[in-house]
């Protein structure tokens, strides 16, 4: 095998498949990236819960195969220069030339790798890149890290009837639902994704500067077609919370505020509000005619503020966890609603021009 590439072609590639190279030394074989040189060049590498291959131009000089290290591998290119580089296998080594420098790594069998099948498509959805991204980024973080609540490690893809694509993230405390209308849809599906693998997937749209993503189910593997990326995931199995249910139809106080207000506000409150026993940072909302109050309390001190904002309804007082807002705050700008029924039931944060993003937050015990 021999090729010559440009070194920031070799970088970008590279870069799209290394967290499919599993860090945990279960293999050797699972730590490697898999080099083919045939008609073009392809880079593949398998954790066995996600493999992803990648496929590029270069002048190939000598057709063939070679398996190094995946990270080793991409730490020298980070290094080389700009300009050409050589990427020749010899025997058992592997050579990367670039002007004066020289590296050699060891190969392994190239035909000891494992692959995952591309399985054929039952169902699948088509989105733009950027809607893609944007729907993630919006329910991703409200995914638990619980292994022994599997379901709630991934975000749910879900057809609706209307053919939207609900993409929902949930840990059992929160729920967050983004719809998106997908540029193309065929047949139905509910399947969970891991979230770990979603948001490294939600990298490669940028590194390829993709237009779409077409998505596509079997069975337990999902596939996701990136410009010239290709990532399986094994799916996560069993039945995802009812989670429409959960969904108050019903609210006693409307608060609608600037996200960068309340954010600040928040993240003021942050400052003195962690418990000591149960590590959670606490904060109540309080609403007096058209007044809204936040609190909070720990025994580090006490902070109040009254937050300019529109009221509506009730006169209310419910606590939350203050991490739980500052999360979704990252992700909502300009106006937002906040629907809050009781101190016991959801309460709802969603943008008055955006029906289709919707966050559930469950309050917590308030402090006395």
């Amino acid at each position: 095998m021999k090729f010559v590439v440009d070194k920031d072609v070799l970088q970008d590639n590279i870069s799209k498949v290394i967290p499919a190279a599993a860090s945990t030394k279960v293999t050797s074989i699972l730590e490697c990236v898999l080099i083919e040189a045939e008609d073009s060049i392809v880079f593949t590498t398998n954790d066995m819960k996600m493999q992803m291959q990648t496929e590029f131009e270069a002048e190939i000089l000598e057709r063939g195969a070679a398996l190094v290290k995946a990270k080793l591998f991409s730490d020298i290119v980070k290094k080389l220069p700009s300009g050409d580089v050589e990427v020749i296998r010899e025997d058992n080594e592997v050579k990367i030339r670039s002007q004066k420098i020289e590296f050699r790594l060891p190969t392994l069998d190239p035909l000891d790798f494992p692959k995952m099948e591309k399985k054929p498509s039952e169902s699948f959805c088509e989105f733009v890149a950027s809607e893609f991204v944007d729907g993630v980024d919006k329910v991703i973080f409200a995914t638990s890290k619980d292994e022994t609540r599997p379901t709630f490690t991934g975000v749910l893809f879900e057809k609706e009837e209307d053919d939207f694509v609900n993409l929902v993230g949930m840990d059992g405390h929160r729920l967050a639902i983004c719809k998106i209308k997908p540029v193309a849809v065929e047949g139905s599906f509910s399947k969970i994704v891991p979230a770990e693998n979603l948001d490294d997937i939600t990298k490669i749209v940028d590194i390829e500067e993709a237009e779409k993503v077409k998505v596509s189910f079997f069975e337990n593997q999902a596939t996701f077609e990136i410009g010239s990326t290709t990532v399986i995931v094994t799916l996560i199995a069993g039945k995802f919370f009812d989670y429409k249910s959960a969904i108050p139809t019903e609210y006693s106080t409307k608060i609608s505020i600037s996200s960068d207000v309340l954010e600040s506000t928040l993240e003021r409150a942050s400052i003195v509000s962690k418990d000591e026993k149960t590590n959670i940072q606490a904060v109540i909302f309080e609403t007096n005619g058209m007044m809204f109050t936040v609190k909070s309390m720990s025994v580090d001190g006490r902070y109040e503020e009254d937050v300019l904002c529109s009221v509506e309804g009730k006169d209310i007082r419910v606590g939350f966890n203050v991490k739980y807002f500052l999360d979704v705050l990252k992700e909502l700008d300009g106006e937002i609603n906040l629907f809050i029924t009781s101190h016991t039931s959801p309460s709802i944060v969603q943008k008055p021009d955006d029906p289709n993003y919707i966050y559930l937050v469950l309050p917590i015990k308030m402090p006395e």
